[in-house]
């Protein structure tokens, strides 16, 4: 069984990162215990929630989850809750015409069969990128939010997120944001726990 994010994991984790990045260290000091849970028990919530959440500010994406909420009734997206829903009641959300595409084709991939999060847990972080990426509305970004808040997987660095973008720029005084190659670098003693690590980046920047 491959490792996922849990509390026991998350202990480690912090142990690692605090003895691998004397920056890092006070930045987890300052903002206390990780509290990063991954919907484990419905990835098809988190995938959908990182649709819905593409370019779009923190709180512009939870007022629209909100709305759909309230609209189905419930705290959590399922394929069957979606597919119920008229184009009306995606017009009172505010969810974009495109994203109402991709989140039903989602929800009718689901249904089908044709995409099965259970089996496809199981198998190592690029080949899953590269399946996700494959369905419409899904680029890397929105795949390695689902790889953390979906999977649970421990090592994800999503080099193409903003948020972290600033994060690392605000923590370890860059003057400019920085390229992908100094994020790497950065994050490579943080190994294998990037996904923990990410966490207090954003959590800098709140």
């Amino acid at each position: 069984m491959k490792k996922t994010i849990d509390r026991s994991l998350i202990k480690k984790a912090i142990r690692h990162l605090k003895s691998s990045d004397v920056v890092l260290s006070k930045l987890i000091k300052s903002h206390g215990q990780c509290t990063l849970e991954p919907a484990k028990d419905n990835p098809f919530h988190a995938l959908i929630s990182s649709i819905i959440s593409q370019q779009l500010s923190a709180a512009a994406a939870r007022s629209i989850k909100g709305k759909l909420f309230s609209l189905l009734g419930a705290e959590r997206f399922t394929p069957n809750g979606i597919l119920k829903m008229t184009p009306r009641d995606f017009k009172e959300t505010g969810l974009s015409r495109p994203k109402q595409e991709y989140i039903r084709g989602i929800a009718l991939a689901v249904r089908k069969g044709a995409l099965d999060f259970a089996s496809l847990a199981e198998f190592e972080d690029e080949y899953i990128i590269s399946q996700l990426v494959s369905l419409k509305g899904i680029g890397r970004w929105t795949a390695e939010m689902f790889l953390i808040f979906g999977l649970g997987k421990p090592d994800i660095l999503s080099l193409d997120d903003a948020g972290l973008k600033r994060g690392f720029k605000l923590t370890y005084g860059l003057q400019q944001t920085p390229s992908d190659e100094e994020m790497i670098s950065i994050s490579e003693p943080w190994r294998p726990y990037r996904s923990v690590a990410s966490w207090y980046l954003w959590r800098a920047i709140d």
